[in-house]
């Protein structure tokens, strides 16, 4: 347990400094690069083993790649990098809609992303969303699929996007879309339709997979009127079904994290949190969720509303009651900024961040205990300029931290550790 001066050192201070056991951070490296530049990592714990799964994207202007390693050691050392990808124009860095990681155990691990498709005329080039599969722990990939099923037409944007492990051999992904749903889900993007945006509302569309990528259903459209360049994170419930959070363009430019399961029934998105942030388009900003073995869902989110610009946090119980939004980082220049969350073993939850009280991109930590307070904060040495943070929890609850940092103008993936001792 840690003692009571070293719990106040960090809060108060948001630093371990003066603590008798040091930082509760340790360097772990880097992730290849190929060659080139390294970015938009994604991170998974596997069921069943325990080892951390990693991909990110590498390469430099002639050719970008999506690899994947694996660590059975906490992170201390990786498998040598396979590549999922062969094509290269296959993927891209992209930030907000990086890859994401589908581990379902027994050796089997699927990934997902963007295509980016250039079309003249358009702003941003289309995209299509694009999945590929391991049945062997990632020693060898399918090729990559298209799952987006309105392939016919003229290319479109399909972006933003989660994925997450359902059932017991399923693959649930959703994303944003530019085509019109259905009339029930077209009815509340009705209410924001002739509101003066930078940029249209987007559908959240899903496509599920029974039998881990093999098929595909039909594409199904969801929920309207979703911030269109934030994404859509996907969660793995404890039943077996998928949670979706994203940000709802709700009726005078109001732009709020919610959350929603997917399910066959349509459920109405209920809001985290009543920020009520007037922003007349997307901040490509999207939510952080993690779901603990009690039920628990633990939400990490941003927002740039007048007086209270940072990132917050809320913990909801299994009840569905949920508890105050907690502070993590607030100042009066945040930009837009990045979340990620794991769920831990005692009811709590492990938070990260890109973002620090005087505006610039650094790493923040904040370990958040079962009753909603906040046990400790800290920022992560060397990470200055950092973003789009990464957790992932190995067998011995350690939590590996993920992001991409830049040294003399190359993006790289860095890495650190937290061990389980700092966290209990």
């Amino acid at each position: 347990m840690m003692p009571r001066r070293c719990i106040a050192a960090l809060t108060l201070a948001a630093t371990v400094a003066g603590c008798r056991q040091g930082t509760p951070v340790e360097q772990a490296g880097t992730l290849p690069a190929a060659g080139g530049s390294a970015s938009d990592a994604a991170l998974a714990s596997e069921p069943g083993t325990g080892d951390l799964l990693a991909t990110w994207v590498a390469g430099d202007s002639a050719s970008t790649q999506l690899f994947f390693s694996r660590s059975s050691d906490r992170g201390a050392s990786w498998s040598a990098p396979v590549r999922i990808t062969s094509d290269a124009h296959d993927v891209a860095p992209t930030g907000e809609a990086s890859p994401r990681i589908v581990a379902a155990g027994r050796g089997r691990i699927a990934v997902a992303w963007p295509r980016p498709i250039p079309v003249p005329g358009r702003q941003w080039p289309a995209s299509s969303i694009r999945v590929a599969r391991s049945h062997d722990g990632g020693r060898t990939w399918s090729a990559p699929v298209t799952v987006n099923d309105d392939t016919a037409s003229a290319p479109g944007g399909h972006n933003f996007h989660g994925a997450a492990w359902v059932g017991d051999s399923g693959i649930m992904v959703a994303w944003l879309d530019e085509r019109h749903g259905d009339s029930a889900v077209m009815a509340r993007a009705s209410l924001t339709a002739a509101e003066p945006t930078s940029e249209p509302d987007a559908v959240v569309y899903t496509a599920f997979s029974p039998d881990f990528g093999v098929s595909w259903e039909p594409n199904r459209p969801v929920w309207g009127a979703a911030c269109p360049c934030c994404r859509v994170t996907l969660a793995r419930m404890n039943d077996g079904g998928a949670l979706a959070a994203w940000r709802q363009h709700y009726p005078g430019n109001i732009r709020d994290v919610v959350i929603a399961p997917v399910a066959a029934v349509r459920s109405e998105p209920v809001r985290v949190h009543r920020d009520d942030w007037v922003f007349p388009g997307c901040p490509h900003a999207g939510p952080a969720v993690a779901i603990g073995a009690d039920g628990s869902r633990h939400v990490v989110w941003y927002t740039g509303r007048t007086g209270g610009a940072g990132m917050y946090y809320a913990r909801i119980d299994s009840a569905g009651r949920t508890g105050d939004a907690l502070t993590l980082v607030t100042g009066d220049h945040i930009a837009p900024s990045h979340a990620a969350a794991v769920a831990l073993g005692d009811g709590g939850a492990l938070a990260a961040y890109d973002a620090a009280s005087d505006g610039s991109r650094l790493i923040g930590l904040a370990r958040i205990g079962r009753d909603g307070r906040i046990v400790w904060k800290t920022t992560v040495p060397g990470s200055a300029g950092g973003r789009y943070p990464q957790l992932a929890q190995a067998a011995d609850g350690t939590v590996l931290l993920a992001w991409t940092g830049d040294t003399a103008g190359v993006s790289a993936i860095r890495l650190a550790r937290i061990p389980a001792t700092r966290l209990n």
